[in-house]
Parts: C-alpha cells; sequence; structure tokens
C-alpha cells in the first residue's frame, strides 16, 4: 500500500508554521513497510482543499490528513472530505463528550463551537486525542482509507502511535518494512564521493544508496526493504562495509553522530586532550566539542583571539608577523596553533583564521571564505589553505567541520 500527506493550513504556506509532522509520520510509515510517495501543503480554502484531496485520493492507498480539526470556521478539514467522498455529515455524542471532557479537565469554562467538534462524516471511526479537544477520524470508502489528524505535532504524534499506526499495521499485516541508515562523511565532496562508489550506487536496488549534502559534508542513506528488522538491518550492514571499504576514513560516523562526537570519543579512547585557537569561527568549534556530553575530560583550553591584539597578547602570535603576511595566512595560523598548545599543556591544538564575509569593499571579495587551519602536536605543527562558499555564517559553519576531521584524522594516523 502506499500513502500521501496532505496539511492543511494557510500558517504552512505563510511560514508561520514550520511543516514537522510529515517528517514523523513518513518515519512511522516506514517502520511498517507503507510507502509514502508525496506529501502536499494547502491552504484553508475548501475549494483548493478539496481538489487536493481528490488528487491523492486518485493516487494512494491512504490519504492522511493533518489540521483543520479545530472548533472555528476556517477549519474546513471534515467538511472537505465529507463533500469529496459525497457522505453527509452527522453530529457524534461521543466526539462532543470528549471535547466537554478535555475542556472541563483543563479549567476552561467556555464551550463556544464546541458543537462543531461533533460533526463527522457519516461512518468515520473515531480516533481518540488525550491532549486535545477534536478527535480524529479514519473514513474508509471504496478501498480508500482516509485518516484525519490534528495538526499540533504532539497531539497528532500521540494518536499516530496509539490508534493509527495498530491500525494500518493491521491493513498491512505480512508486508515489508523499511529501514534507513545514514553513513556521515567529511572531507571529499558530493561528486567525488559519487565517484569514488558510483558502481555501488547503480548495483543496488535494495538496498539503496543516496547521497545527500547538508553544509560541509555529505551523506549516504542506505535503504532497505525487507520482511523483519533484523533482515533490513543484515541487508544494510553488508552494504555498510562495502562502502567503508571504498571510503575508508572519510566516513566519520552514522545515524545522529556529528563530527564533534566522533572527535571526542577518539580523544577519549586515545587519552588525549586537546586545546582550540579560534579566530574566524568565533567560538564555533569549542561550542560543538561541548554539545558532546564529557567533553570535559579532553577539552583543556579553547580561546577566541579575534582581534589582532588578542593574537599577539594571549596567544603570543607576533606582531611582525601579522603586520608581514596580515592575520589570515599560514603564519599566523601556525602561531596562534603552537601558542595554544603550549598555552594549555594539551596534547594537540587547533587554529582558524580567515575572512567570513561578506566583503566589507570589492578589493576584498576575492577573499571571503580564505581560511587557515592550523594544527599543533608534542611532535609537529603544520597549516592548510582552504577556499570554502557561502554565506557568513556557512563560512563558518565549513571551517569548524573542517577544523575538527583535521583533527580526528590526525588521531587516527599518528595515535
Amino acid at each position: 500500500m502506499n500513502a500521501e500527506i496532505l496539511m492543511v493550513g494557510t500558517e504552512l504556506l505563510l511560514g508561520h508554521v514550520v511543516d514537522t509532522n510529515s517528517a514523523y509520520i513518513g518515519s512511522k510509515l516506514a517502520e511498517i513497510g507503507i510507502d509514502l510517495y508525496r506529501k502536499t501543503a494547502v491552504g484553508d480554502n475548501k475549494l483548493r482543499a478539496k481538489a487536493a484531496l481528490g488528487e491523492a485520493l486518485s493516487r494512494a492507498d491512504i490519504v492522511i490528513i493533518t489540521g483543520g480539526l479545530g472548533p472555528t470556521e476556517d477549519d474546513i478539514t471534515r467538511e472537505v472530505v465529507s463533500e469529496t467522498l459525497g457522505i453527509k455529515q452527522a453530529y457524534c455524542d461521543e466526539a462532543i463528550t470528549h471535547a466537554l471532557s478535555i475542556l472541563k479537565r483543563s479549567g476552561h469554562q467556555s464551550q463556544e463551537n464546541v458543537r462543531r467538534l461533533g460533526l463527522v462524516p457519516e461512518g468515520a471511526i473515531l480516533i481518540p486525542n488525550p491532549r486535545g479537544t477534536a478527535c480524529g477520524l479514519i473514513i474508509e470508502k471504496m478501498g480508500k482509507h482516509i485518516i484525519c489528524l490534528p495538526g499540533v505535532p504532539g497531539e497528532m504524534q500521540t494518536m499516530m502511535d496509539l490508534e493509527v499506526i495498530p491500525y494500518l499495521a493491521r491493513l498491512e499485516s505480512g508486508s515489508q518494512v523499511i529501514t534507513s541508515r545514514t553513513l556521515k562523511i567529511l572531507g571529499p565532496g558530493e561528486a567525488e564521493v559519487e565517484r569514488k562508489i558510483s558502481h555501488l550506487i547503480h548495483s543496488q536496488s535494495n538496498p539503496t544508496i543516496a547521497p545527500l549534502v547538508s553544509v560541509g559534508e555529505v551523506m549516504l542513506r542506505v535503504t532497505a526493504k525487507a520482511h523483519s528488522q533484523k533482515e533490513a538491518h543484515l541487508m544494510i550492514d553488508k552494504v555498510e562495509t562495502d562502502l567503508r571499504e571504498h571510503l575508508g576514513n572519510d566516513i566519520y560516523g552514522t545515524g545522529d553522530d556529528e563530527i564533534q562526537h566522533s572527535v571526542v570519543r577518539l580523544l577519549k579512547e586515545r587519552n588525549l586532550t586537546c586545546a582550540v585557537a579560534e579566530s574566524v569561527t568565533g567560538g564555533l568549534i569549542s561550542h560543538k566539542l561541548t554539545e558532546v556530553p564529557g567533553c570535559s575530560e579532553v577539552l583543556q583550553l579553547a580561546i577566541t583571539g579575534y582581534s589582532n591584539a588578542a593574537k599577539e597578547k594571549v596567544l603570543g602570535v607576533s606582531g611582525s608577523y601579522i603586520e608581514r603576511y596580515s592575520a589570515v595566512s599560514r603564519e599566523v595560523a601556525l602561531q596562534m596553533a603552537g601558542g595554544i598548545l603550549s598555552l594549555s599543556g594539551a596534547d594537540v591544538a587547533i587554529s582558524t583564521t580567515g575572512f567570513a564575509g561578506p566583503a566589507a569593499t570589492d578589493h576584498e571579495s576575492d577573499k571571503v571564505g580564505l581560511v587557515y587551519i592550523g594544527l599543533a602536536w608534542k611532535h609537529g605543527i603544520s597549516a592548510g589553505r582552504f577556499q570554502f562558499y557561502g554565506t557568513r555564517s556557512e563560512v563558518k559553519e565549513r571551517t569548524a567541520k573542517r577544523s575538527l576531521d583535521i583533527l580526528r584524522r590526525h588521531l587516527l594516523r599518528h595515535y
């Protein structure tokens, strides 16, 4: 069976509300093997909503509608479903009783418009809503299944978990499950990653391999369809082994891992400490590291030396070097890394200096995104030149991730 999502609410189109419901619904449908092919958002307009529902029903076995179930005039979902299917609406005592009990429990005295919550398409199955006044609805007609849920994420999620998924699982009993795993990559860009594994991508139909891109990194989503979670995981394990053989240390983690988790984990495993001296990243690297629980065991010192004076006074950068080479230079990155290593007593240190942009003058426009990253340890020191692109925040993000990846690769090579 396949499904579509129809989201009702003008607030979604205006950007006043960000859709998180479809991601949750999609993940839950995948767990029971139902394919989600499309999602559509429509405003509080009955004609457009009816057209969208009609189109969805022409394609999908299951249509899940979120939003438009409240007590006000612009809550149109009940009417849209009834009129699209040619079903009359009728008052449902159970739905009204539920709404009144929720209002009483929450201390609301006003019962204005509550009767509107009791209007449901004839023959609809009610879905209890433990967290709100509006019950959900299931309507079955001509082999189609329409499921109406509130748009409030907490209410929708509870109803999906308690009622909708068990209902759909019964419909789909004996079907396959869909499971995904994400491998995360830093270093090579998307084109290089695809070149290295193109034969794996094109030879796989189940599991599939889908490259995805976020700021500064590449992800590979491996998705398997099987009769059980165990079988699907075994299929994914085999593909992951093949991918690691071709990408090696370019893969830094899986799932919810971020680069800082990998770095902190490696430092702990090797009983090492690190320090950070930041200029262009403005504390972003240390912020990422301190997001990881237990980071205090491995992070000795982090300094944001943004001004030239701070670089000289705190990190020991030579003023003559800054004057001769400029603050954004390999020489200054080296001195920043060496300075923070000496100051902290850590085993390894990284530094950043660069132009995040935007350019103050046309003359400086070609410098935007130019970054130097320094690395110092007890037996050596080095620095690399990088040219990143994007907005100011994107340049900072790319620099922070690349700096942590340089540290990660150094730990893998030397310890």
